[in-house]
Parts: C-alpha cells; sequence; structure tokens
C-alpha cells in the first residue's frame, strides 16, 4: 500500500516538474518577443498561420510595453520556480513539500474556479479537478500519517 502511495506522491512531483519546465519555456519565449527581429517574425507567423486564436495573443504580447512584457515574463519565471521547489520537494519525499504543495494548490482553486466560471473549457475542468483531487489525497496522506505516529509522529513531522 505504501508504495502506491510513494508512486503518487512521485507523479505529483513529476507533474509539477512538468508545469515547471512548461512555464519556463514560455518566460523564455515571453523575454524573447522583447527583442525587435523576434517580434517581427511573431507578427509575420501569426497573420500566416490561420487561427485566430494565435493571432490575437502574438498580436497582444508584440504591443504590450516592454515593462508588462518583463512583469509578465517575470511571473511566469517565479511560478515555474515554485512548481519546481514543489517537484523536487515531493519527487526527495520531503513531509514539508507535501504541505507547501497543499497550500499552493489549494490557494489556486478559487482562482481556477473564477476562470471556470468565466471562461470554461475541458482543460480548465480537468485542471480544477485534478487539483482538488491531489490537496484531497495530500490532506488524506497527512491526516493518515499523523494518526499513525501518534503525538509522536506529529511532533517529529512538524519539528524534525
Amino acid at each position: 500500500m505504501r508504495e502506491r502511495h510513494d508512486r503518487l506522491i512521485v507523479l505529483i512531483g513529476v507533474l509539477k516538474l512538468v508545469k515547471a519546465f512548461l512555464l519556463l519555456a514560455a518566460a523564455v519565449s515571453v523575454f524573447a518577443t522583447l527583442h525587435d527581429g523576434v517580434r517581427h517574425y511573431l507578427r509575420e507567423f501569426a497573420v500566416g498561420n490561420g487561427r485566430e486564436v494565435i493571432t490575437r495573443y502574438v498580436g497582444k504580447l508584440c504591443s504590450s510595453s516592454p515593462h508588462r512584457t518583463e512583469l509578465i515574463g517575470g511571473g511566469l519565471l517565479a511560478y515555474a520556480a515554485l512548481f519546481s521547489v514543489e517537484g523536487c520537494a515531493l519527487l526527495a519525499h520531503k513531509v514539508w513539500g507535501e504541505w507547501l504543495t497543499m497550500i499552493i494548490t489549494t490557494s489556486f482553486i478559487p482562482l481556477e474556479v473564477y476562470e471556470m466560471v468565466h471562461k470554461s473549457s475541458p482543460i480548465k475542468a480537468i485542471v480544477l479537478v485534478a487539483n482538488i483531487l491531489i490537496v484531497i489525497y495530500l490532506v488524506a496522506r497527512r491526516i493518515h500519517a499523523s494518526h499513525q505516529h501518534g503525538l509522536k509522529g506529529w511532533l517529529r513531522e512538524r519539528f524534525g
């Protein structure tokens, strides 16, 4: 039973690292748009691709001020760093990583619900449900661990 639970923690950690990698790639792409040559190429690509969504987002990004573009890239980097810490801590089976993941994932759920109400999509629904299930699993895991080890385990878990 413990092996199955450990595999789930590893899976959650890997998912966090995949998110971190995707956010890092997005940040690099956003910062690249600060270069005039890249902006010109993106505009040409957006016009010629026939996809309205891409054209709209590229247009918004390319017309943003450099300061706004830097803020967007910096935000993406911050989230990438956060997901990297979560993923590495979970892969290393650190209890504080589980707590961090519970807190951070829970803090994003209201934003995800807001997004679902205003701009729902199947992918957003899947992400919301997955994040809720991750939080429920991690809370249940911590409750089970504290009951299994009693007060001594609870103190050790919190104070090392």
